[in-house]
């Protein structure tokens, strides 16, 4: 797990890095040139003059791609999840029926899928019922176990997204950092009374906000979406189970 965070703060450092990089050399190319304010200006609000403050734009840059990468292997893990339904662990034909004496064969199987690392989250639920039924051959005790195991799943999901949901709160708080170091140089260089100074350095300020709020919006977008399926897949391995094994088993 630490190689992963690793791997991905070296990627993030690397894009964070080549934007920046950018934004610097098409910055200084275009400085002072007649005809090229626009580009000039586009190339700042990037972060290119990077020692009048586009610094905060890198660090907005690394947050970003620091959240989007535990994001995209999030849904990894989520695809990984999902391929469990199509193993057919339990029976689907709704005229098929699972004995009291099947339920020991059953558990078996999903050890040994957790002993070949071929398990996941539904193999686990399906263990823990078939686990329950066996002490007491309870149907509604095993009803209860599956909800408390699928409430032990979505926080244990939760506390795995914590870094992004920090990442997530950081992006604007990056920005929002620098628009009060802009604004408080400004302030510095009021006295001097040189407009193109004051309004050049609030105009860095307001940039590092604009950034972070336009990739917070993106990041938000794609996190909102990886909780929509995670929460999904904990409700349709819910289901599953009890649909085809609970609703199944003839005492």
């Amino acid at each position: 797990m630490i190689g992963k965070k690793i791997i991905l703060l070296l990627w993030s450092l690397g894009l964070s890095a080549l934007i920046s990089s950018f934004a610097i050399m098409g910055f200084h190319l275009t400085n002072g040139i007649e005809g090229s304010g626009f580009a000039n200006r586009f190339f700042v609000l990037l972060g290119g003059n990077f020692t009048g403050g586009g610094y905060i734009q890198s660090l907005t840059y690394l947050a970003f791609f620091l959240s989007l990468f535990d994001i995209f292997q999030k849904k990894k893990i989520l695809q990984k999840e999902l391929k469990q339904f199509k193993r057919k662990l339990l029976p689907t034909n709704t005229k098929a029926l699972i004995m009291a004496k099947d339920i020991k064969e059953l558990q078996f199987k999903m050890i040994d899928l957790e002993n070949a690392k071929k398990g996941g989250l539904l193999s686990d639920m399906i263990k823990k019922a078939c686990t329950k039924f066996r002490s007491n051959n309870s149907i509604p005790e095993i009803m209860e176990v599956i909800s408390a195991q699928t409430e032990i799943n979505k926080e244990k999901s939760e506390s795995a997204q914590s870094d992004i949901r920090y990442l997530t709160w950081v992006i604007p708080s990056i920005g929002f950092i620098g628009t009060v170091l802009g604004i408080s140089q400004a302030l510095m260089v009021a006295n001097s009374g040189d407009m193109n100074i004051i309004t050049s350095t609030l105009g860095v300020a307001f940039d590092t906000t604009l950034i972070s709020l336009i990739l917070s919006i993106i990041v938000m977008w794609f996190f909102h979406g990886l909780q929509e399926k995670t929460d999904n897949l904990h409700a349709n391995i819910k289901e599953y189970v009890l649909e085809n094994l609970v609703n199944r088993i003839e005492l």
